[in-house]
């Protein structure tokens, strides 16, 4: 995951927000054949954080407004443990 971050810093890349298992899930020990295992959990925390962004699936945002969104209306209102509630990744959002 810290390479992807890399990647996203460095490139500055637009996003696509999808539904289902995408590039960046491509090598994630939890998708199997394109259908993540957590897909429960992940679904629920991607609709906490769009509700938050005021975003829907299929919007595409550039990485940077995306992060900036995240930490103003997630992060630092202190709201990740909410949205965020038992994912594993949770604390590469405060790098």
């Amino acid at each position: 995951m810290t390479e992807i971050i890399d990647i996203l810093e460095k490139e500055e890349p637009v996003l696509t927000l999808t539904e289902h298992c995408d590039i960046i899930c491509e090598n994630c020990p939890n998708n199997i054949n394109g259908i993540c295992i957590d897909n429960k959990k992940v679904d629920l925390i991607d609709k906490r954080c769009l509700e938050k962004y005021d975003m829907q699936f299929g919007d595409t945002i550039r990485w940077s407004e995306l992060k900036k969104l995240a930490f103003e209306r997630v992060i630092s209102p202190k709201q990740l443990a909410t949205v965020c509630l038992d994912c594993q990744w949770r604390t590469l959002c405060f790098i």
